[in-house]
């Protein structure tokens, strides 16, 4: 009995390491992370103030994000939904990067005036990666 205790309390702990690794992942372009699926992909948000856009990198799993390797989707489009008040939809179109297949992209970009304000950003990103939805939150610390 003391034995499967131990290991419950083992794998217990084991996870809150885990969360915690995830919450301190480290974002390449010093943007905002959101997570999609079980660790599939990791976009990141990053607002450009003086211009009034926002780009996103899309990274695939956590190896890849932490080696800073773009991972290219085929996604017509990705969503911001912002916590403003009111909230604030923004769409972003593919921004292709020369080395990107065909049809995928690895970056997503938009322009709105809500990126102009000063902001703790905050939301939802979504989007389809082939036919498969994914959306994840994320908060600027």
């Amino acid at each position: 009995m003391r034995t499967l205790f131990g290991l419950a309390l083992v794998g217990l702990i084991g996870g809150f390491s885990a969360q915690a690794a995830r919450a301190d992942h480290e974002a390449p372009h010093k943007g905002i992370l959101a997570e999609w699926g079980d660790e599939e992909y990791h976009p990141e948000i990053v607002v450009d103030k003086a211009a009034g856009t926002v780009t996103v990198y899309v990274y695939g799993n956590h190896d890849d994000l932490h080696a800073k390797k773009l991972k290219a989707i085929d996604s017509k489009s990705l969503i911001l939904v912002l916590k403003t008040t009111p909230a604030t939809t923004v769409k972003l179109e593919p921004a292709p990067e020369p080395t990107d297949p065909k049809g995928s992209s690895t970056k997503f970009v938009a322009k709105n005036d809500v990126f102009k304000k000063d902001a703790k950003w905050e939301g939802t990103i979504s989007g389809k990666v082939g036919a498969k939805p994914y959306s994840g939150e994320f908060k600027q610390k």
